[in-house]
């Protein structure tokens, strides 16, 4: 009987004969065959391939290198999982953990986990392992079909086709309804507007003998009066009105806007702040002092050269200033509101800026008007040279609620409340 045993450098042949003695030869080297000759009565001959045996040795090599890679996979997998039973059971701390050895131990002897332990915890980590792999591949029941089998990738796909398909048709009927309550609305609004359109348009037939102001009882975002003038391209200008503000916070008396920007030209006072004036979005602040309840004369004006401005109140002049807005001028073709500030060409009023009182005598020249003008139309004269815009009633429409009474402070019925 031959046996052959063999590593990567080292070659055994053992030879048992029929009176089972045991014959061993070992070969070192590299030959590629050799022979070996037993006494007699018993010889054998050997013939070794020895590049066959290096090779088989090797790939016994890379065997159990894999087993060991395999091992440690496993130990690695063992302890993931063992996080994972922590986690889902809670902080459970474990203070101690100690088992008797054997019944017959003593009673006060006490072991760290034995062998049997930790094969059992094994066991149960690897029983945990195949239970996390079953529910990882598995979304639950399809109950849908009525079967317990797991969701699959189609599956979950059509569960979602189906749930956007019904987000969809709801989405569609709201906006159904949405647009049904929009087109309600729209109609009510327009039922109003005629409404108002017809009141304004009895109003503008009426005649002011005694002369005409604007009236905002109230602040809101809709309640405004247009100026149908065409405001040329002004590089200087002079704007003037008589006030009479009726709440905290003057808002804005006048804006006039382009399409390139809401804030041309706009005259107003925030609550708590100063006046200001704003030239293309360009700030200048207005020593201006307003009081409630009293007619007030205000006139304001402006030119391209060095940005100079000038503010009077009561025909004296209250301040003046350079460097707003220097080199540009007031772009031709937009609108002229009373009693909003514009956020966009003729629209995008703000409630809280808006004005709240009386208005009258609004005009604009495209011009720098001298000390003596403003002082003269403070006293009620008029100034016809320059002049842009003037106070005329079929000129002026009033939106929202805002109303032409008739009469101005400039009247002897109304001056008295003049300051």
């Amino acid at each position: 009987i031959l046996h052959l045993v063999f590593s990567t450098s080292e070659l055994h042949v053992i030879l048992t004969d029929r009176d089972h003695r045991l014959w061993m030869c070992a070969v070192r080297g590299s030959p590629a065959v050799f022979f070996l000759h037993l006494s007699p009565p018993h010889s054998v001959s050997v013939l070794i391939d020895w590049g066959y045996l290096r090779t088989t040795a090797e790939e016994l090599r890379q065997t159990v290198l894999q087993q060991k890679d395999q091992i440690l996979t496993d130990q690695r997998t063992i302890r993931e999982l063992s996080g994972k039973l922590t986690e889902s059971e809670g902080e459970i701390h474990l203070e101690r953990m100690m088992v008797r050895d054997s019944p017959d131990s003593a009673p006060d002897g006490v072991h760290l986990l034995t062998v049997g332990t930790v094969d059992e915890l094994e066991q149960a980590i690897t029983q945990l392992k195949d239970r996390i792999d079953r529910l990882e591949r598995s979304a639950g029941p399809d109950r849908r079909r009525g079967t317990d089998r797991p969701w699959g990738v189609e599956d979950l796909e059509e569960e979602l086709e189906r749930k956007v398909e019904l987000l969809e048709k709801e989405r569609k009927a709201l906006r159904l309804e949405a647009a049904k309550h929009r087109q309600e609305i729209d109609q009510g609004i327009s039922k109003l507007q005629h409404r108002i359109s017809g009141l304004e348009e009895g109003v503008t037939m009426l005649s002011f003998p005694e002369g005409f102001r604007l009236s905002f009882p109230a602040r809101t975002n809709y309640m405004f009066a247009l100026m149908r003038h065409a405001v040329p391209k002004l590089r200087a200008f002079t704007v003037c009105l008589w006030l009479r503000p009726a709440a905290a916070g003057v808002g804005t008396p006048l804006s006039y806007a382009v399409a390139e920007q809401p804030n041309e030209l706009v005259l107003l006072q925030d609550r708590s702040a100063p006046a200001e004036l704003l030239i293309n979005d360009k700030v200048a602040k207005l020593p201006l002092n307003f009081s409630r309840g009293s007619w007030q004369h205000v006139c304001v004006s402006w030119t391209q050269k060095g940005g100079a401005w000038q503010a009077y109140q009561g025909g004296k002049l209250r301040g003046e200033g350079h460097g707003l807005a220097p080199g540009h001028h007031i772009r031709p073709g937009g609108e002229l509101v009373l009693g909003q500030e514009q956020d966009s060409l003729g629209g995008g009023f703000d409630s809280t800026q808006a004005f709240v009182g009386e208005l009258s005598q609004v005009g604009l020249w495209d011009r720098v008007l001298s000390s003596a003008q403003v002082a003269s139309l403070a006293r009620c004269s008029r100034v016809t040279q320059g002049a842009v815009v003037l106070w005329s009633e079929s000129k002026v429409q009033v939106y929202g609620g805002a109303t032409k009474d008739p009469g101005e402070p400039c009247t002897n019925r109304l001056f008295a409340h003049y300051l």
